[in-house]
């Protein structure tokens, strides 16, 4: 269900990766941290424009929260997520500074645009879940980025990449989405870097054809669906 204002005037989000979720506003910061006490949930967001903190101490206050998303909002200090030794779900764009995010031993599932000076991604070892938002590589280069060996779901979105070659092996990933990355024309060795991959999804990548699809996944002994290039190339029953 979509975030609306409930029958007390909060913004909620009922159906919030872990549960419901309470939008904090700079309006009445105080009053929605209270809320959250209230209904004993364990999860908050804040988005632009009501949020309007440079900072994210109100989460001080509920070093309990599991669950933590703020969307296009413009920070100078990030430093309360390391106090949330609980958190398994943190979601942020936006300006902000650099993250360490080997300071998140917790996150399970993760949604981050991407800051070149952010440290510490491969070092999640409870990471399963990671969806990255634009990743820019110099000059379009190769994705080159360090990525948790045990990871299952990946997602890239909005990258400037020509192609998916630079992956180390991300060996238990079953589940691959690239969407949004308009230079995007080579999927690389999809057997090699992804060995269990089950499912792919490639949307609105305009210059990835179905036959370049087609190629990196002949021979896949694992593949069970693909879709690509607006086709769908293989199907659970096999290729179509």
């Amino acid at each position: 269900m979509p975030i609306a204002r409930d029958d007390r005037g909060f913004l909620f989000w009922p159906d919030a990766w872990g549960g419901p979720a309470i939008g904090l506003e700079t309006g009445n910061l105080e009053g929605c941290i209270e809320e959250v006490r209230l209904r004993n949930l364990s999860g908050v967001f804040g988005r632009h424009p009501e949020f309007k903190e440079t900072d994210l101490s109100c989460l001080e206050t509920n070093q309990d929260l599991t669950s933590v998303a703020f969307s296009d909002v413009s920070l100078s200090d990030i430093s309360a997520i390391y106090g949330l030794s609980q958190l398994a779900y943190f979601r942020i764009s936006g300006k902000r500074p650099p993250i360490n995010f080997a300071k998140l031993q917790s996150v399970e599932n993760l949604v981050v645009e991407h800051n070149k000076r952010d440290t510490g991604f491969s070092e999640l070892s409870n990471l399963k879940m990671m969806n990255l938002w634009r990743f820019k590589a110099p000059a379009r280069e190769e994705f080159k980025f360090e990525l948790p060996e045990h990871l299952e779901e990946v997602g890239i979105f909005w990258s400037n990449v020509d192609s998916l070659t630079g992956f180390g092996v991300c060996p238990n990933v079953h589940k691959l989405e690239v969407a949004r990355c308009r230079n995007l024309r080579s999927l690389g060795d999809l057997k090699r870097t992804f060995p269990k991959l089950q499912h792919l999804v490639v949307d609105a990548c305009g210059r990835l054809t179905a036959e370049e699809a087609e190629r990196a996944l002949d021979g896949h002994p694992k593949i069970r669906h693909a879709f690509a290039g607006k086709k769908l190339i293989v199907s659970s029953k096999g290729a179509l």
